[in-house]
């Protein structure tokens, strides 16, 4: 199996992780055919995230992160890998781009 490959399993395999998780925490996650880069937002209080189905794992992943780290998160259980993609992700600044 090449390194490509592998990659892209762990991307797939973090996504269903990170979905979960964001399903858990109330933040409904739409995918469609939009031919756009996707992104959060908030609709009567509800976090959405909406991405192209055709986006690759690690922009989904990407956003649902984003998403999962603008909830209160003191009483919701945080698998030990996406607590800490979200610590590190508080750790890094931001870049100038956004």
């Amino acid at each position: 199996m090449s390194a490509e490959s592998k990659g892209i399993r762990g991307q797939r395999e973090l996504f269903g992780l990170l979905y979960e998780t964001a399903v858990n925490a109330g933040i409904e996650v739409i995918e469609d055919r939009i031919n756009r880069k996707g992104g959060i937002c908030r609709l009567k209080e509800k976090l959405m995230v909406v991405y192209d189905a055709q986006a690759p794992y690690h922009e989904r992943n990407r956003l649902i992160l984003d998403a999962i780290s603008q909830v209160n998160r003191d009483y919701l259980y945080l698998p030990p890998r996406v607590r800490m993609l979200l610590e590190e992700g508080e750790a890094m600044p931001e870049s100038p781009d956004g």
